[in-house]
Order: C-alpha cells, then structure tokens, then sequence
C-alpha cells in the first residue's frame, strides 16, 4: 500500500550513529537501478541515472513474512542520519512518520488473507527501532502479537508518501537462533550503507556487523530488538558481511551472512514439538530460541 498526505515542517534530532570504520570520501559514480529483493536473492531491473555512492536506490525486505520491497531513487544528497530504540529517541521527523504508520496500519485498516487471521494491533509504545537517512525514515513495531512497519518519504511535508505492512508471527516468540533479521535497507543492490532491525533471544548481549573487509559496526541492543545503521561503509556483497552474535562472556554464538535469506540458513531450525520451523531441511536442525521483551 502507498499514501500521501500533506504534514508539517521537517526537522531534525535523535542519537547519532555508532560506527566502528573510518570515515572515507570519494566521488566514485554508479549506475543504479530498480531493486527487487525476495527470499531467494537481489535481482536488478530498470537501469536509472548516474548517482553518487549511497544515494542510491534503498531496498526494504521483511524477511519474517517473505515480503519483497522497494526501491528509493534520490536526486539529492542528505547526510541526515538517526537511529532511534523506542519511542523516547525518535526525532520530530521520525515521530511523524510513526504516527503516520500507525494511521496506516490501523487494525480497520488491516487486511488479512486468513479470514480468520486477527488484526494486529500496534501503539507509538510498541516501537522498537526507527531509522531516518535524509528524507527517508523507516519504523518497526513489535509487541507479543506481530510487528508493523513502513518506510516513509518526506514525513510532516507536503510531498510525503510511503507504505506499511503489518503481519503476526509466523512462530510466535520462537527465534531461528540467538537473532531474527526483520528488516535490512541497503543504498545500493549489493550494499553500500545498510539499516538493520530485528529481534534477539536474551543469550545476546553484544551483536555486530562483521564488514568483511577488517571493518566492524556494533549493534544497539533494548529490550530483545536491535538496530544498526553504517556510516560510509560501502559494504559489498561479494565480501560477505556477516551479522555476529556474542554471550555475555563474550563468546560467539552465532555468525550468519547479512545478506542471506531466512529460508537459506545454514542450519534450520526447530520448535518445542521438534518440528522444523525455520530454514531448509538438514540433518542438523537447532532448537530455535526465545524472544522476550
């Protein structure tokens, strides 16, 4: 679904992002293109204008439903950045694009294709983690029933538009492992800087982003969720960035390729009955994890 409504004056706020690389300039140039993602990979159509490096088309995928999303062509460039866990941090433009989420995934507004699928019903309370770079700001609701997010462009202005989906779980509290992957933005088809939010069990006490390249950025952790965003990371799919996960003592307990779909996990993964609920069928399925807030 699609909107727009007119809004207020923009502004600008909130945590600064933490990010564990140096910062690198350039003017290197790409061409970009319409961006599909889906459960099985990246496919690039519809070749645009040359964009300088991150700017260019931003891909929404939420991996707990299987859903494919988006593409955002920039003309201009913005160095806006916030990341924001909970209600608390959110900016003024990121405040406004949550509320208008929640207009547009209001339970009356829900549609289900199970008749018998309740609605799920989400509160500026129940925001876990937002993100805002330049112009466009993504929102990500949790609570016990499902999530809902959207991805908003221009909040609070004249020309604001965007989209949401809402969804339960499909497994309820149950985790394929110490963290679930829900929603990854990328600036370009195959990296560049990325926007990633999810869940984690409570064996989680630190969670990085392994760039692949000697690089690192560390995760924010509350309350079960996470959410990171780079900085001029110019990650690249061909040097598989990985999501690593440490206990308390700092010991790895988990290490999976960012840009890996859930279905396509090493390892799959089953609930309290023994049944496979995650990941394709192997002979060394792990007994999937609890998350709680």
């Amino acid at each position: 679904m699609e909107y727009g409504s007119d809004g207020h004056e923009d502004r600008f706020v909130g945590a600064p992002v933490h990010a564990e690389h140096p910062r690198v300039s350039g003017s290197e140039h790409l061409d970009t293109g319409r961006v599909v993602v889906d459960r099985a990979g990246v496919s690039v159509k519809e070749p645009t204008e040359r964009l300088r490096i991150a700017i260019a088309a931003a891909v929404l995928l939420a991996v707990a439903s299987g859903a494919a999303a988006v593409v955002w062509d920039r003309p201009e460039r913005s160095t806006m950045q916030v990341l924001a866990m909970g209600p608390v941090e959110l900016s003024p433009t990121l405040q406004e694009a949550a509320e208008r989420c929640l207009q547009w995934n209001s339970p009356q507004r829900q549609t289900r294709q199970n008749p018998g699928e309740r609605p799920v019903p989400v509160s500026l309370a129940d925001l876990a983690v937002a993100t805002e770079r330049g112009d466009r700001a993504l929102v990500l609701f949790m609570n016990d029933v499902g999530y809902a997010t959207c991805d908003v462009e221009g909040a609070g202005t004249p020309r604001e538009s965007g989209g949401g989906a809402t969804e339960p779980w499909p497994h309820g509290a149950w985790l394929p492992g110490p963290v679930q992957r829900l929603l990854l933005t990328s600036t370009e088809s195959d990296g560049g800087d990325v926007s990633i939010s999810g869940r984690a069990s409570s064996r989680v006490h630190r969670l990085v982003l392994d760039h692949g390249d000697g690089h690192t950025t560390t995760a924010r952790l509350s309350k079960g969720t996470f959410g990171l965003m780079t900085s001029d990371a110019r990650l690249k799919a061909s040097n598989d960035p990985q999501l690593v996960s440490y206990d308390s003592g700092g010991t790895e307990i988990d290490r999976r390729p960012l840009f890996q779909a859930e279905d396509q996990l090493e390892h799959c993964y089953t609930g309290p009955d023994g049944k496979r609920i995650y990941g394709k069928p192997t002979s060394d399925c792990r007994p999937a994890e609890k998350w709680g807030r």
